[in-house]
């Protein structure tokens, strides 16, 4: 072997070496940066050199690659955790937020107002001539309404959050996407020789990869030149440097604004899988909108069974005039056809008409024909004649489709033992109007003149029965068939009571993706992070390396000398 060769040798080791230390020193220099992927430099003999006889042991070392420490397999899963853990995050968060606003268990929650208005109820049956009372029931209803209100606003206040999230998280995929098309073309680039690898650039694009996973469900597909294809279920978020765009629009759906968020170049629906994003829609779309219809069903269950009990009572005064709440769609239609509201159905009621100067009371029965034979069910049209029919008394269908009655001059009127339960789907002498939370009142007739508050069956001074019929509507068999064969405060406790199964569920999902993910996050820590343990080990033996290199050029150059001193 020549000196020469042996120089090129010990050159060789210098510069393998010297760069394997560097190597260890970047290592070294991330070892707090949680992006960051371990690289080690592969070492191999430089093939040459000859020796006497032909013996050819090479020419030296070199680092001809650079490694970097990575698993596909487990970050793609680590991905999967990631979006699966913010999720169940965003949805426990936001039940959590709706359980504080039911307020339950404390004085301020839907089932203590309830309770209240059905002890004034029995306050009135205990004091039916009391006027305090009467004032007692109105501040209870208030109360109820004003709890019922704050409930809905609050969920929709919690859905308007939402929309504005779920549109920032829309601009927040855009710009990762874009970041990630333009680090494919920078890698590309860098790595266009074959042997650079942009180890950099690429933990910065893994880390945009995991960002956007926590936003949004992805599937990664890397290509032979490095690059990354990103997609959104099936449809690409991201093809090399080419990104397509989320946009959001305002849609009504059942009454509520959703911002729904579509592909900007053809307006197709993005599906968005797990991550923050789906967290937020799942929030809104699954758990928020089922609180609010909840809500509404429990409030049209309270409308409906209190109505039923106060139109066939009397307050110590009758009414002089009354006009239904709930229109129908055509007043020449059956009654079981027109869009009622509420539920009625083949039966009767009296109207009593009583004349104030001489207290003498006319009753007749209306029938409310609804079983559906011979063609001659009962419409609005026919339900007023039957009424203006009674003597003393009016009726009429005005061209809004409701119906009006009044008494004749010196004449009031109440209803009793309606067992078609008409006046209640129609809105006639009931303490509350409406049919949701969104507008539930009580009746600007009875507000303006408690005295109609329906405290009695007859009539009769002392009579407080109807009102003790309104204070058992708290007992357990007094079901309703709008709530599901429950009663009221059951219905409202099975809310309560779903609410906390769901976020507890909720927290377990978040439990059990967290647990996944640290798991993931130690197993990548293993493979790609960095032990300052080991890498002070490297750097000892890189040095120890470099140093007989040294030794070695130090020993060739020496004999050099020698030999050149011989010539």
């Amino acid at each position: 072997m020549t000196l020469g060769a042996s120089f090129q040798i010990g050159r060789s080791a210098l510069a393998a070496y010297q760069a394997a230390i560097a190597i260890s020193g970047q290592n070294i220099a991330n070892v707090g940066n949680v992006n960051y992927t371990r690289q080690s430099g592969r070492l191999s003999a430089l093939f040459g050199g000859t020796l006497i006889g032909g013996v050819k042991p090479g020419s030296g070392v070199r680092i001809d690659a650079l490694q970097r420490h990575f698993d596909s397999a487990i970050e793609d899963r680590l991905r999967v955790s990631l979006g699966g853990r913010s999720a169940s995050q965003t949805v426990y968060d936001n039940l959590s937020r709706v359980e504080s606003l039911y307020n339950e268990l404390t004085d301020q929650d839907l089932s203590t107002r309830l309770g209240e208005l059905f002890s004034a109820f029995g306050g009135l049956q205990a004091e039916p001539s009391e006027s305090t009372a009467r004032d007692n029931i109105i501040a209870a209803a208030d109360s109820l309404i004003n709890t019922i209100r704050r409930q809905r606003e609050g969920l929709l206040d919690q859905i308007d959050g939402l929309n504005e999230q779920a549109g920032v998280a829309a601009r927040r995929v855009g710009e990762i996407a874009n970041e990630i098309g333009r680090l494919n073309e920078m890698i590309v680039r860098e790595e266009a020789d074959g042997r650079t690898l942009a180890s950099p650039l690429r933990d910065n694009r893994d880390a945009l990869l995991r960002d956007l996973a926590e936003l949004v469900n992805v599937t990664v597909r890397e290509q032979p030149n490095g690059t990354v294809n990103v997609y959104t279920g099936s449809d690409p978020l991201v093809e090399f440097n080419r990104v397509r765009q989320f946009t959001s629009e305002i849609e009504r759906v059942d009454g509520i604004e959703i911002v729904q968020i579509r592909y900007a170049d053809d307006g197709s629906i993005v599906r968005i899988g797990e991550g923050e994003f789906g967290g937020i829609l799942t929030a809104r779309d699954t758990h928020l909108r089922d609180q609010l219809e909840k809500l509404d069903e429990l409030t049209a269950g309270i409308i409906y069974e209190v109505n039923k009990i106060h139109s066939t009572g009397v307050g110590t005064v009758g009414y002089s005039t009354m006009a239904s709440a709930y229109a129908v769609s055509d007043p020449d239609v059956a009654l079981s056809n027109a869009n009622l509201p509420f539920p009625l159905n083949n039966g009767s009621f009296i109207v009593n008409v009583r004349d104030k100067a001489t207290g003498q009371v006319i009753t007749r029965q209306i029938d409310v024909d609804l079983d559906g034979l011979n063609g001659d069910d009962t419409t609005l049209n026919d339900l007023a004649a039957a009424l203006d029919a009674v003597p003393g008394l009016n009726a009429s269908v005005g061209a809004d489709n409701l119906i009006r009655i009044s008494g004749d001059t010196g004449n009031e009127f109440w209803f009793s033992e309606d067992s078609s339960s008409a006046l209640a789907a129609l809105g006639l002498g009931g303490l509350f109007t409406g049919q949701t939370a969104s507008d539930i009142e009580v009746n600007s007739l009875v507000r303006n003149d408690p005295r109609l508050i329906a405290s009695s069956l007859t009539g009769a001074e002392g009579d407080g029965d109807n009102a003790g019929l309104l204070s058992k509507l708290a007992d357990p068999s007094k079901v309703s068939v709008m709530l599901g064969n429950r009663t009221i405060q059951d219905f409202q406790r099975l809310i309560v009571t779903d609410l906390a199964v769901e976020t507890a569920s909720a927290q377990a999902a978040y439990d059990a993706n967290d647990s996944t993910y640290q798991a993931l996050i130690a197993q990548r820590e293993a493979i790609s992070g960095v032990s300052l343990d080991e890498e002070a080990l490297n750097l000892a033996r890189f040095e120890q390396a470099y140093q007989g290199a040294a030794r070695y050029l130090s020993t060739v150059n020496q004999l050099s000398d020698e030999i050149l001193a011989l010539l």
